[in-house]
C-alpha cells in the first residue's frame, strides 16, 4: 500500500515537472516568435519589398511547410519518442536562423534571399509544431491539459506583453534604416540562443515513450489515416469547422499590417502597442477563460473567440474611417477590448483536436489537418491582398475588403455554435 503510495507520488511529482517545462518552452517559443515573425514584415520592408511581395512572405513559406508535412509526419509516427523529432526541428532552425541574419550583405537581392531563407525556416517550425502537439498529448494526461496549457498560455501572454514593447522601443529609438536592419539582424541571432535553451528543456521532459509503428517508411500509411478520419465523424466535423475559421481569420493577416501601416500610419512604437495591448488583455483572461473550459467544455468557449474575432475588422474600418490625429488612438483602444475572448483561441483549438484525433497515426492525422490550415494560410493573405488590389486599392478597397471579412468570421462564429449545440452531450 504504502509502495502504491510513493509510486503514485512520484507520477503526480513528474507530471507537475512536465507541465512547468513545458510552460518554460512556451516562453521561449514565444520569445522567439515575437523576435521574428511580429517583425517579418517591417523587415521585409526595409529590404525593399512591395505589398504583394509582403503576401508572398506568408504564400510562400507554407508552400514549403506543406511539402515536409507528410513525409516528416510519418517519420515522427515512426519513433518511439516524437521529442526527438521536436528537437531535431529546433536545432535546424538554429541554422536557419543565423543564416538569415546575413541577408542584407546580399544587397539588391537581400530581399530574395530573406524570401528563400524564411520559407526554408517553415519546414522545420511546421515540423516542431505538428510534432509537438503529438508530443504533448503522449507526455501530459487529458485531465491535465487544460490546466498545462492555462499556465503555458498565461506565460506566453506575459511575453507577448513585453517583448513587442522592447523591440518597438528599440526599432523606434534607431533613426536610420540600416541600423534598424542590424537590429533585425541581432533578432535573428539571439533567437538562435533562445532556441538552444529551448532544447535543453526539452531534454529534460520525462516520458513520451508510445508504440513506434514498425516497418519501412512509405506513404501507406498516408492512404491509412485518410481512410480513418474519413470515418471519424467529430473530426471532419472539427476540421471543417476549424479550417472555415482559420480562412476568415488568414484572410487579413497581410491586409491588417497594410491598414495599420498605410492607412492609420502606425509606427515601430504604435505597432508594439497594440501587440502589447491584446497580449495584456489575452494575459488578464485567459485563468477566467480556463475555468470556463473546465464548466462548460472548451468547446464551448472558443465559440466566444470566434465572435470575438469579428470585432477586429470592424475596429480597422471605423479608425480609419476617423480623423488622423484620432484613429490610431481608437484603433489601440477598441482593438485591445476586442481581445478579450481571443484566448479561447490558442488555448482551445489543440484541445478540440486533441479530443478527436485517433491515437493510430496520431501525427500523421494531426499532419494532414495541418496540412489544410497551411494550405488556407497560403491562400488566403494573398486572396485578401488581391481582393483589396481588385478593388482599386484605396481607402475604400480596404474597407470594403474588411466588410467581405467580417461577414466571413460571424459565419465562423456561428460554425463553432453549431458545432457545440450537436456535440453537447459528449464529454467536455
Amino acid at each position: 500500500m504504502q509502495l502504491r503510495l510513493a509510486n503514485k507520488l512520484r507520477k503526480i511529482k513528474k507530471s507537475d515537472n512536465n507541465m512547468l517545462l513545458f510552460a518554460f518552452e512556451g516562453v521561449l517559443i514565444t520569445l522567439i516568435n515575437n523576435l521574428i515573425n511580429n517583425n517579418n514584415n517591417l523587415f521585409a520592408t526595409r529590404l525593399g519589398a512591395s505589398d504583394f511581395q509582403l503576401s508572398l512572405l506568408i504564400t510562400i513559406p507554407q508552400i514549403v511547410g506543406m511539402l515536409v508535412l507528410i513525409p516528416g509526419s510519418i517519420l515522427t509516427d515512426r519513433m518511439i519518442n516524437k521529442k526527438r523529432m521536436v528537437v531535431f526541428s529546433l536545432s535546424v532552425l538554429v541554422c536557419i536562423y543565423g543564416a538569415i541574419g546575413f541577408v542584407p550583405m546580399l544587397g539588391k537581392h537581400s530581399f530574395t534571399g530573406f524570401l528563400i531563407l524564411l520559407a526554408i525556416s517553415v519546414g522545420p517550425m511546421t515540423m516542431y509544431n505538428t510534432s509537438w502537439q503529438a508530443y504533448f498529448s503522449d507526455v501530459i494526461p487529458l485531465n491535465k491539459r487544460n490546466h498545462t496549457f492555462t499556465l503555458r498560455t498565461k506565460w506566453t501572454f506575459l511575453v507577448g506583453v513585453a517583448t513587442p514593447l522592447v523591440t518597438g522601443f528599440l526599432l523606434a529609438s534607431v533613426s536610420t534604416v540600416s541600423g534598424k536592419i542590424t537590429l533585425h539582424r541581432i533578432f535573428f541571432w539571439v533567437s538562435c540562443v533562445f532556441l538552444l535553451l529551448q532544447i535543453a528543456i526539452l531534454k529534460r521532459i520525462s516520458g513520451g515513450n508510445s508504440h513506434s509503428q514498425s516497418g519501412t517508411i512509405g506513404f501507406k500509411d498516408l492512404k491509412v489515416a485518410a481512410l480513418d478520419m474519413l470515418h471519424n465523424k467529430k473530426l471532419l466535423g472539427f476540421i471543417g469547422v476549424s479550417l472555415f475559421f482559420h480562412m476568415a481569420w488568414q484572410s487579413d493577416w497581410t491586409m491588417y499590417y497594410i491598414g495599420q501601416v498605410n492607412y492609420l500610419k502606425l509606427n515601430e512604437a504604435w505597432l508594439s502597442y497594440v501587440t502589447v495591448g491584446g497580449a495584456a488583455v489575452q494575459f488578464l483572461t485567459v485563468g477566467f477563460w480556463s475555468r470556463i473550459n473546465e464548466r462548460y467544455g472548451v468547446r464551448f468557449s472558443i465559440i466566444f473567440g470566434g465572435f470575438g474575432l469579428c470585432l477586429f475588422p470592424l475596429n480597422m474600418i471605423l479608425s480609419t474611417s476617423l480623423p488622423d490625429h484620432i484613429g490610431p488612438t481608437v484603433f489601440l483602444l477598441m482593438g485591445t477590448l476586442a481581445n478579450f475572448a481571443f484566448a479561447t483561441v490558442s488555448l482551445n483549438l489543440m484541445q478540440c483536436l486533441l479530443q478527436v484525433v485517433p491515437d493510430k497515426n496520431k501525427t500523421l492525422s494531426i499532419a494532414i489537418y495541418a496540412l489544410l490550415i497551411a494550405l488556407s494560410n497560403a491562400v488566403m493573405p494573398l486572396a485578401g491582398v488581391k481582393l483589396y488590389t481588385a478593388l482599386g486599392a484605396n481607402l475604400n478597397a480596404l474597407h470594403i475588403t474588411f466588410i467581405i471579412i467580417f461577414i466571413g468570421r460571424v459565419i465562423a462564429a456561428c460554425l463553432w455554435t453549431f458545432r457545440w449545440w450537436l456535440l453537447r452531450r459528449e464529454p467536455k
